[in-house]
C-alpha cells in the first residue's frame, strides 16, 4: 500500500514546478500530492490551509529571496519540513540555509527523484525526531515542575510540625536526639530535591538569550545569598576587577555560588579563603575560583563534573550534582568548565564566557544594603488592624501559619484564607463592591493550587483596576531562582520560602507604605492605613 505524502512546492518557475512534479510521480512506493505556489505569499497562505508534510523551497523567488520566506514558514510552524532548492549551490548559501532551519539543501541540477525522494523522506523523518523531543522535553519539564512543588509539599510539611514538637520543652532527650535525625534526613532530601530539580531544568534548555551582565553585581548577589554561611565559617573573599559579560545573570549567580560554597564547606581545617578574579582575553573572559581548601587530586579532576559524584563521604553535607550543574551552565553559555591544580594547597576552577561588547564602558551597580524599615510606635493610634489574606490550598500550609507566625512569633493581624486563586479573586472582587467593608492589606499568595495557581492570580490582579495596588507576598516551596523572577515580573511585592517567619514578613514590609508592624507588649501588631 503506497504511503501518501503531501508536499508543497513553492517556486515561481512554472516549467521547475512541473520538473519536481514529473520526479516526484516517478516514485514508487509513496503517493505523493503536489501542491504549488508561485510566489513567496502565496506559499505562506497555502502552507496555513493546508499544513503539507514536506515544503520544497525556492532559494530565488522575486521580490525577495527564499530565506526571507523560511522565516516566516518557520513562524507559522517551528516544526514545519523545508528543503530549500536553488540553480547553483556553494558551501556558503548550504550553511546559511541550515542555520536558517531548513531540513535539506538540494541544488536543482544534481536532482533525480531518487535524491528528491531521499531528501524529502530525510525531513519527514528528521521533523518526527524532533517532535518525540520536544514531547520528551514537555515531559521532563512537567516532572521537573511537579519535583520543584508537589514533591517538595509533604516533606516541608513533615519538617515543619518536626521543628514545632523539637521546640516543645517537655520533650525527653532521646526523643529530641530522633527528631535531629528526622530533620537532617529531611534536610538533605529537601537539598537533594532542588539539585535534581535544577539539573532537568538545565538539562532540557537548548539556548540562552544572552544580556550583559556585570560579573561584580552576580558576585555582589553571592555573596548576600552566602551570607550565614560566610558568617559562620568567617570565609574570607577576595575578588579582583570584574568585567561584564554576556550571559544569563541567574544562572551564572549559580554557578558561582555553587563554587564559592563548595570551596567554604570543604576546607575544614582552616579559616576558608577564597579568590575571585578575571582575565580578558580576545573576546572571552576567564573566571577564576581560587581556594584554600585540600585540593583535588588530578585523576578527579574530570569526574567531579559527573553527577552524583563525590570524593567524601556522608559526614560533609552535599548531593554530587554541583559541579554538573556548573558544567551544564557553562555549555549553555557556549563555555567550559574545568578545574586545575593550585600551587601549594586548594583547587583553582577556571571558567570562561563571552565578554560582553561594551565591557568596561558601564560602571558596575551593587545592590544597596537591605535595611529593615524603623517603626514608630506612636503611629499606632492612627492605623487599624491589618486585614490579610492567605490564599492556600493546603491545611497544613494555613495551620503552620497559625501556629508559626501567629502563635509563636505572636503577629496580630485579620486572617481571611482562600483555597485557591478563584476563590480568592472572588472574595476580593465581593469586599471591593461593599463600601464600609475594610479592603484586604495584604495578600500572602500560594504558587502551585488547583484551578487557578498563584501565577494566574498575580496576572488577574494586574489587570484590574481595583485591586492591583493589593500587596502580594508570594509563598511556596520552591525557592528556584526562575519561579522567583516570574512572581517579580508580574507584580509580587516579595518572595517567601515557606513556611512564612517574622524575617521574612519584615524584609516584605520594608517597601510597603501603608502596612506598619508595631510593637504591643510582647506582641507585634501589623497595622494598615484607615481607608
Amino acid at each position: 500500500m503506497a504511503e501518501d505524502c503531501s508536499v508543497l512546492i513553492i517556486d515561481d518557475s512554472i516549467d521547475d514546478r512541473e520538473f519536481y512534479r514529473r520526479m516526484l510521480r516517478r516514485v514508487s512506493g509513496t503517493n505523493y500530492t503536489v501542491i504549488e505556489a508561485e510566489s513567496g505569499e502565496q506559499g505562506l497562505a497555502l502552507n496555513l490551509q493546508k499544513r503539507p508534510h514536506c515544503i520544497l523551497l525556492d532559494y530565488s523567488l522575486p521580490g525577495r529571496d527564499g530565506l526571507g520566506v523560511l522565516s516566516e514558514i518557520l513562524e507559522q510552524d517551528a516544526s514545519a519540513n523545508v528543503v530549500m532548492l536553488t540553480g547553483q549551490g556553494n558551501e556558503t548559501v548550504a550553511v546559511e540555509v541550515m542555520k536558517s532551519g531548513a531540513r535539506d539543501y538540494l541544488t536543482k541540477d544534481s536532482l533525480s527523484p531518487e535524491t528528491l525522494h531521499r531528501c524529502i523522506q530525510s525531513a519527514l523523518m528528521h521533523g518526527a525526531l524532533e517532535a518525540k523531543l520536544e514531547q520528551k522535553r514537555q515531559s521532563l519539564e512537567i516532572f521537573t515542575r511537579a519535583m520543584a512543588h508537589d514533591l517538595k509539599e509533604p516533606l516541608r510539611t513533615i519538617k515543619s510540625f518536626s521543628r514545632i514538637l523539637h521546640g516543645s520543652a517537655d520533650l525527653p532527650t532521646e526523643d529530641r536526639e530522633l527528631l535531629d535525625y528526622i530533620l537532617s534526613a529531611a534536610d538533605h532530601m529537601e537539598d537533594l530535591i532542588v539539585k535534581v530539580s535544577g539539573f532537568t531544568r538545565l538539562e532540557v534548555s537548548s539556548e540562552l538569550e544572552l544580556k550583559p551582565v556585570s560579573l561584580s553585581a552576580v558576585l555582589d548577589q553571592v555573596e548576600h545569598n552566602l551570607h550565614q554561611q560566610i558568617e559562620s565559617r568567617q570565609a574570607i573573599i577576595v575578588r579582583g576587577k570584574l568585567p561584564e559579560v554576556m550571559g544569563d545573570a541567574t544562572l551564572l549567580t549559580q554557578l558561582l555560588q555553587n563554587l564559592i560554597s563548595n570551596a567554604i564547606r570543604y576546607c575544614e581545617d582552616a579559616v576558608p579563603e577564597v579568590r575571585i578574579s578575571a582575565v580578558e582575553d580576545n573576546g572571552t573572559c576567564r573566571l577564576t575560583v581560587g581556594d584554600n581548601g585540600p585540593g583535588i587530586d588530578p585523576e578527579h579532576r574530570e569526574l567531579i563534573f559527573q553527577p552524583f559524584k563525590r570524593l567524601v563521604g556522608r559526614g560533609i553535607e552535599g548531593t554530587g550534582l554541583g559541579l554538573a550543574i556548573c558544567r551544564r551552565i557553562a555549555q549553555l553559555h557556549g563555555g567550559s568548565i574545568w578545574c586545575e591544580a593550585r600551587a601549594g594547597r586548594g583547587a583553582t576552577f577556571l571558567f570562561e564566557v563571552p565578554l560582553s561588547r561594551t565591557a568596561g564602558e558601564r560602571p558596575d551597580v551593587s545592590e544597596p544594603p537591605q535595611t529593615v524599615k524603623a517603626v514608630d510606635p506612636a503611629s499606632e493610634s492612627s492605623g487599624r488592624l491589618a486585614e490579610v489574606l492567605l490564599v492556600e490550598d493546603s491545611p497544613a500550609d494555613i495551620q503552620l501559619l497559625k501556629i508559626k507566625l501567629m502563635r509563636r512569633e505572636k503577629v496580630s493581624f485579620n486572617l481571611h484564607v482562600a483555597t485557591n486563586g478563584r476563590e480568592a479573586m472572588r472574595l476580593l472582587e465581593q469586599r471591593a463592591g461593599i463600601a464600609d467593608e475594610p479592603q484586604i492589606d495584604l495578600m500572602l499568595l500560594d504558587i502551585n493550587m488547583p484551578i487557578m495557581d498563584g501565577f494566574e492570580v498575580l496576572h488577574a490582579l494586574s489587570a484590574d483596576a481595583r485591586l492591583n495596588r493589593i500587596p502580594v507576598c508570594v509563598l511556596s516551596t520552591s525557592s528556584d531562582e526562575s519561579d522567583m523572577q516570574r512572581a517579580r515580573d508580574l507584580g509580587a511585592l516579595a518572595y517567601m520560602v515557606k513556611p512564612p517567619t517574622l524575617q521574612q514578613l519584615e524584609e516584605a514590609l520594608e517597601d510597603v507604605d501603608t502596612l506598619e508592624l508595631l510593637p504591643r507588649g510582647d506582641a507585634l501588631v501589623l497595622f494598615a492605613e484607615q481607608n
